[in-house]
């Protein structure tokens, strides 16, 4: 059942954003009169569809993916009736600032994709945990990790890293994690007093992403009335650092600690505006087993349409910048190839999302619909962005390069393009479990 919904969820989210790409060529060389011939989601035999004027819309037997067939293409094969290719409708008659256009406007509609997305989601609301928007105050040290070597420690709040201001565990988190086996000077503040840490970061999970084993606060986000949290004077936005000596690195690890302590009295030793609390707490059996009587910190991103908007160009500029970070960490190998998600990578997240319901799955389309655009652009034919590098060179040049320069670049940039499509394959299939143990 899982595998099913993995898959399922997989051709939802790939559907949706190919559909949305491949409508955006569609769209643009209608609009400046080409003739498109086929207009398909899915490959292969033809299972069903409608005529929009001169263009076949269809749907096909295999959903990976789609495709919009223009006359007069390069690898066009179905201008059968040549008295039409005088009739200025084919694609390569048309100037090439139009061409220009049908071939980013595939890309640009994945982004447009993309804020369209976000914007739904901050105009209805949801909530995010709030360590992603917390200062970045460290809750939680890794024993033996390179922070603890560097005498880093709960209440330590990173000012800097590399000289960069960091307002928020986010964006800290970011830094590091793309920063794998390097040396991070940070700026680190405790009370009122700064000092300068030099240490360097590892990679030791599979993905190989820099970490330095440091946890944000896990802050109380409610504290219920009657409880033996409240009773012991526990308030809503402290941190807890640890539960009877055990440091606590997310929320997620408190409720097995509590039913493990059963209704015996534990030591908790808590977080304050800047100040370190002990606490007793004993928790109480409710029938569904102990309880204290906390929820976690979460906050709410609602906003007006205007508004909703600017957050959602806001979040995708960052998005598309962080993008290009990572690009050209992996192409001057500061980070792993194994950071990378391919079709496996994409398939597991997306059954994860979907069992997460509707609101997780668009979020992932979003994100992806978003790469897919920026991928698109890199100048590498049979991508569009190759196709639009060949129109600038072009253009630059007044005229045309030759047929045969042209299918020479295209055979290379497939080359690249099936080489990074084994890499990334690879990478998945690095990740899986069994694979990994057949690998030490």
């Amino acid at each position: 059942m899982s595998f099913l919904t993995s898959a399922v969820a997989f051709v939802v989210v790939l559907g949706i954003i190919i559909f949305v790409h491949e409508f955006g060529h569609l769209i643009t060389a209608k609009a400046f009169g080409m003739r498109v011939f086929i207009f398909s989601f899915g490959f292969g035999k033809r299972l069903f569809g409608f005529k929009w004027g001169e263009t076949d819309c269809r749907v096909s037997v295999v959903p990976l993916g789609g495709y919009v067939k223009l006359e007069g293409e390069g690898d066009d094969v179905l201008s059968e009736d040549t008295s039409r290719l005088g009739d200025g409708k084919d694609f390569l008659s048309r100037p090439r600032w139009q061409r220009f256009l049908v071939y980013l406007a595939g890309p640009v509609m994945n982004a447009l994709l993309t804020i369209a997305v976000l914007s739904g989601f901050y105009m209805v609301g949801f909530a995010v945990e709030g360590s992603r928007y917390d200062r970045p105050i460290i809750g939680a040290v890794d024993p033996g990790s390179p922070a603890e070597k560097a005498g880093l420690q709960p209440g330590d709040e990173i000012v800097s890293i590399d000289g960069e201001s960091l307002p928020s565990w986010e964006e800290a988190q970011y830094h590091i994690i793309l920063r794998p086996e390097k040396s991070l000077s940070l700026r680190v503040r405790h009370g009122g007093e700064e000092r300068q840490v030099v240490l360097r970061s590892e990679a030791t999970s599979p993905e190989k992403v820099g970490s330095i084993g440091v946890y944000p606060l896990v802050r109380v986000g409610q504290v219920l009335p009657g409880q033996p949290a409240e009773a012991a004077h526990l308030h809503a936005d402290d941190a807890i650092l640890a539960i009877d000596g055990k440091p606590v690195r997310s929320f997620g690890e408190i409720p097995a600690i509590v039913t493990a302590a059963g209704t015996r009295t534990m030591s908790v030793r808590v977080w304050r505006e800047g100040k370190t609390l002990e606490l007793a707490i004993a928790p109480r059996d409710t029938g569904a087993g102990p309880k204290v009587g906390i929820t976690p910190k979460m906050v709410v991103q609602k906003f007006g349409p205007l508004r909703s908007v600017r957050e959602a160009v806001r979040q995708t500029v960052e998005m598309t910048r962080q993008t290009f970070d990572v690009v050209g960490r992996l192409i001057t190998a500061r980070i792993s190839p194994r950071t990378m998600m391919g079709p496996l990578g994409i398939a597991q997240a997306s059954g994860d999302a979907a069992r997460g319901g509707a609101g997780s799955l668009l979020y992932l389309v979003a994100v992806i619909s978003l790469q897919v655009g920026i991928l698109n652009l890199f100048p590498l034919a049979p991508l569009d962005g190759g196709h639009l590098a060949i129109l600038a060179v072009e253009g630059v040049a007044r005229r045309d390069l030759s047929p045969a320069l042209k299918n020479w670049i295209m055979n290379a940039g497939a080359a690249v393009i099936f080489l990074l499509i084994g890499l990334v394959l690879y990478s998945d299939i690095s990740k899986i479990s069994f694979v990994q143990r057949l690998l030490q």
